[in-house]
């Protein structure tokens, strides 16, 4: 289905193909992996953005209602998350499903739940620039700001792809000391210190797109790596390994103190105690 964007009618049918191929797939690595997602950034397929356009309806859902590449995906959507639920109840594991939203759109998530398709967590991708408002208040995503709504789902939630937004910028350099891409680690510090203070949502994990360039490819994908490649790191990955509280290098930590992104002190108090063998 990921690559079918021909909006079936047959509803019935496409659930069911949908339920067979998930099934299979999930208990081939249903020992492996505890979570599944539901396609990726499924609200952004071309077929489901002509009926409703990308970040057009925030919180509502009445524009999703009606529509035939919705009610089409939604079958999908359902057909996969009743063969995680089985294969789940079949093993006694503890399978979650996730079901994404990108932007603001809300409202998605809220159409889907009331078309029969089951999630456990919300899954959301951010790219916010240093400029932008804070993701604790931030008005663009609705009241409350991104985590309110997300919160009010009341399930955990996986911001499962998250970098800096400067790297969509045609002028983006990705080299440390030039104007966009400093900016891109102030925007790293300031929204990912702003995700963990906060306590608004049930934030269990922030997954930061992508270790590693793939310079085979066009920008931005090109350059979305926290290392250039194995062996060469970018200041991005000094940064995020401090915020999530493991050991860094002393200059690394020249790196970050240095260019006023943290201070000492904050490193720090983030870093977890080592474990005892």
């Amino acid at each position: 289905f990921q690559w079918d964007h021909t909006c079936s009618r047959d509803l019935a049918g496409l659930e069911r193909a949908a339920y067979e191929q998930s099934r299979g797939a999930v208990d081939a690595v249903k020992d492996l992996i505890g979570d599944f997602e539901l396609l990726n950034e499924a609200q952004l397929r071309p077929e489901v953005q002509r009926e409703v356009p990308w970040n057009s309806v925030g919180t509502s859902v009445a524009p999703y209602a009606g529509k035939a590449c919705v009610a089409s995906l939604a079958a999908a959507l359902r057909g996969m998350s009743r063969a995680v639920r089985d294969v789940a109840a079949a093993s006694g594991l503890p399978l979650r499903i996730i079901l994404g939203v990108v932007g603001r759109e809300f409202g998605f998530l809220t159409a889907m739940q009331q078309q029969g398709v089951q999630f456990d967590v919300v899954g959301f991708h951010v790219y916010p620039h240093h400029h932008q408002a804070s993701l604790l208040s931030d008005p663009w995503y609705g009241p409350g700001g991104p985590l309110a709504q997300l919160a009010a789902f009341g399930k955990p939630v996986h911001i499962n792809e998250m970098n800096c937004g400067e790297i969509y910028r045609d002028a983006y350099e990705n080299e440390p000391g030039k104007p966009v891409t400093e900016s891109c680690l102030r925007s790293l510090a300031k929204h990912l210190g702003d995700l963990r203070s906060q306590a608004v949502a049930r934030i269990e994990s922030v997954h930061i797109y992508e270790l590693l360039d793939e310079p085979a490819k066009q920008p931005p994908e090109s350059r979305f790596g926290l290392m250039y490649e194995l062996g060469r790191p970018k200041p991005h990955l000094a940064l995020v390994t401090a915020f999530a509280g493991a050991p860094i290098t002393q200059a690394e930590e020249s790196e970050l103190t240095g260019r006023k992104l943290l201070d000492a002190a904050q490193i720090a108090a983030m870093r977890r105690p080592r474990a005892l063998p």
